[in-house]
């Protein structure tokens, strides 16, 4: 009888651990609210050397100790390039590492989907939660599709580590608010 008990209370609590760990994050908006103008501020370093390679994650926010500002990106829709193309606004196509920084808007609370998309590596945040997370090489390809809860509308704050070895690039972001379109987010949600 106890190992009846004790198997029910266990198989209970695993399906409450399950379910907690499958709760939406919960997003935490910036305090105070900016006024941001159109796009995101982006850091790269880059050597455009096939030689010097980038490895993983660490190593590219190592490398963006040094990084220098960059033209500022129009949003997350750098699709996929062809090989030799330039990495989003850095003047080089190889063994590039960037750190992307700024807001997403949401115009109302709810929950949503946020899907990031990345060749290479990446590591993405918004309004203080990790929402994807790849430490290798990869072509552009989905990453993980992360449910978050946005408590208010209004700016959140992001902030993205990438990194693109060899080959070509892309960086990109699907979004959806729970019961409408899954899309390719828009650029004008985004603000520096």
């Amino acid at each position: 009888m106890t190992f009846v008990r004790t198997s029910a209370l266990a198989a209970a609590l695993a399906l409450i651990a399950g379910a907690a760990m499958s709760a939406p994050l919960k997003l935490q908006p910036a305090n105070p609210q900016p006024s941001p103008k159109a796009g995101l501020n982006v850091k790269y370093y880059g050597t455009g050397n096939q030689h010097k390679k980038i490895r993983d994650l660490s190593q590219a926010k190592s490398l963006l100790s040094q990084a220098q500002p960059g033209k500022p990106l129009r949003g997350l829709d750098y699709a996929d390039t062809s090989k030799g193309e330039d990495v989003m606004t850095f003047d080089g196509a190889y063994n590039v590492a960037a750190e992307v920084t700024g807001y997403m808007r949401f115009d109302s609370p709810g929950i949503y989907e946020l899907e990031t998309w990345s060749n290479d590596g990446i590591e993405a945040w918004v309004g203080g939660q990790q929402i994807g997370h790849v430490n290798g090489i990869q072509g552009c390809e989905a990453n993980q599709r992360t449910e978050v809860e946005v408590p208010q509308a209004g700016w959140y704050p992001l902030k993205i580590y990438y990194y693109q070895k060899l080959g070509t690039s892309c960086l990109m972001m699907k979004s959806g608010k729970q019961g409408e379109r899954f899309t390719w987010t828009p650029n004008n949600v985004f603000g520096r």
